[in-house]
């Protein structure tokens, strides 16, 4: 009896985790997530910032979005691949990883956190570069 119950287990479990993975699909299964390619420069005290992460965050509905701060201070928004952008509407921005190492920024610490930060950008298909120049 407690060999027929243990495999009874067995064959319960197996099941379920058989079920469970059919759901399952690969990133290209997923429905694609509406995108506007987004460009910007991002200045502290009037000069490019060399270094750093620019982030997107919608307020509605979407993913976030990052870019890499290049040499010049430009970035480019990444949400699943390079440059496709972020989700159209309203999104909170930070500028965050200026600094030498992440405990030591070079910009202000309110514009590293989505709180704080008072960055905002209102993407659309006639708006898609934003400059961030900050204090």
């Amino acid at each position: 009896m407690r060999m027929h119950i243990s495999r009874l287990t067995n064959l319960g479990l197996a099941a379920f985790l058989v079920n469970t993975c059919l759901g399952c699909g690969s990133a290209d299964d997923r429905p694609t997530l509406e995108t506007i390619p987004v460009k910007g420069k991002v200045t502290y005290k009037g000069k490019p910032l060399s270094k750093g992460v620019v982030e997107f965050e919608p307020v509605n509905r979407g993913r976030s979005a990052f870019g890499d701060l290049q040499p010049d201070g430009t970035y480019t928004l990444k949400t699943m691949k390079d440059g496709d952008g972020v989700s159209p509407g309203l999104s909170r921005v930070t500028v965050s990883g200026t600094g030498p190492n992440p405990k030591r920024e070079l910009v202000p610490r309110k514009y590293t956190q989505m709180t704080t930060s008072k960055l905002e950008a209102v993407v659309s298909p006639e708006k898609t570069e934003f400059d961030f120049d900050l204090k």
